[in-house]
C-alpha cells in the first residue's frame, strides 16, 4: 500500500476555484458513515483528474456524495448510484456496524441530499444487493466508481473486482473506497492491503480514502505517487 499527502492528489487537478463545488450539510447530518470534507474534497479530485462523466456510486447512503459527484460532473454527466431498498436489505448479510446505517437510508429516501437538486436529473438510482447485482450494461463503461456500500471482506470484495470491470479501459479512470483504516470495518482494511500486493493502491494520508487509477497515457501515476 502506497500513502500519499492530500496534495498529491490535488495537484492533478487544474481547475480553477470557482469550478470548484462542495454542498455539505453542516454539521453532519446525524454524523454517522458520511465523509468529511477533506474527503469529499478529494474524491472530486480524482473524478476531475479523470475528466469524469460516467460515476457509478456503491452505497448511497443520505445522497450526499451522490449529489456533489453529479455537481461535479458534465451537464450530460451520469452518476449512478446503488444501495438497499426494503426488500433486498431483508435478506443482505451485513456488517453489524452497517446494520444501522443501512436503517438511517431507508427511512431517509424522501429527503435525500439531492432531492429537489438541479443536478437530480443526472441521477439514476438503484436498488439490490451489489453482491448479486447485474452490472453488465455498465461494464467497462465507468469513469470514476466510489465504493461506500457494505464494509464486510465478502462485500468490499464483490464490490471491488466489480469496480474493476466497470471502470472505462480506453481512457483513465479511477476506483475510490472509503472507510480503509476504520477499526469498526477490519475487513475492508485487510482486503485492500491484500489487494494493494497486485494493484497500485494508495491511501491518502489523514482520511480514509484510498485510490486506484487506470491510467494508460502514464501522466497520472508518476505525479501521484513521485516525490
Amino acid at each position: 500500500m502506497h500513502h500519499i499527502r492530500p496534495y498529491k492528489l490535488f495537484a492533478l487537478v487544474d481547475a480553477q476555484p470557482p469550478e470548484r463545488t462542495i454542498q455539505m450539510t453542516l454539521p453532519f447530518r446525524r454524523g454517522a458513515g458520511g465523509v468529511t470534507v477533506l474527503e469529499m474534497s478529494l474524491i472530486l479530485a480524482a473524478a476531475r483528474a479523470v475528466e469524469a462523466k460516467r460515476v457509478f456510486e456503491f452505497g448511497t447512503f443520505l445522497g450526499s456524495t451522490t449529489l456533489n459527484l453529479a455537481l461535479n460532473t458534465p451537464d450530460h454527466g451520469e452518476v449512478f448510484t446503488l444501495d438497499l431498498d426494503e426488500h433486498h436489505a431483508k435478506g443482505a448479510r451485513q456488517d453489524a456496524a452497517d446494520q444501522p446505517l443501512t436503517e438511517i437510508h431507508l427511512t431517509s429516501k424522501a429527503t435525500l441530499d439531492f432531492t429537489g437538486s438541479p443536478v437530480a436529473e443526472k441521477i439514476t438510482m438503484l436498488t439490490g444487493d451489489s453482491t448479486r447485482f447485474d452490472f453488465t450494461p455498465w461494464r467497462e463503461s465507468i469513469d470514476c466508481v466510489f465504493i461506500d456500500g457494505g464494509h464486510d471482506f465478502d462485500t468490499v470484495k464483490s464490490d471491488t473486482e466489480n469496480a474493476l470491470r466497470l471502470a472505462r479501459r480506453d481512457g483513465a479512470s479511477c476506483i475510490l473506497w472509503h472507510d480503509y483504516q476504520n477499526r469498526d470495518y477490519s475487513g475492508l482494511t485487510y482486503y485492500l492491503d491484500e489487494l494493494s500486493r497486485e494493484e497500485t493502491i494508495a491511501h491518502i494520508e489523514d482520511t480514509r480514502l484510498c485510490v486506484w487509477f487506470h491510467d494508460p497515457g502514464n501522466s497520472l501515476l508518476p505525479r501521484l505517487l513521485g516525490s
